[in-house]
């Protein structure tokens, strides 16, 4: 398969994602959509890296990979429901 037709596909799932984002049903499925997002956009950037033969937009996709995944930490902090455990708490 051609690097253009795998960046079209990657695309055509990003808009899934996007359709998961705003349609929900619940808070998880949103979240599950952004994470999808940093992933996507992970990928495309590196299929464009390597098509374009740009090796400084590796460097993009791993600074893109790691803030995927600070935001996922971030946003699950915040989501409705989710309590806040302490390790130090015995069960």
């Amino acid at each position: 398969m051609t690097p253009l037709l795998i960046a079209l596909l990657l695309l055509l799932t990003l808009m899934l994602a996007f359709v998961r984002v705003f349609r929900g049903p619940t808070a998880e499925d949103r979240l599950l959509g952004i994470q999808s997002f940093g992933t996507i956009g992970t990928a495309v950037i590196i299929l464009l890296s390597q098509s374009m033969d740009l090796l400084g937009l590796l460097d993009v996709a791993l600074i893109l990979a790691m803030l995927a995944a600070v935001t996922v930490i971030a946003f699950t902090r915040i989501l409705p429901g989710a309590r806040e455990v302490d390790p130090e708490e015995s069960p």
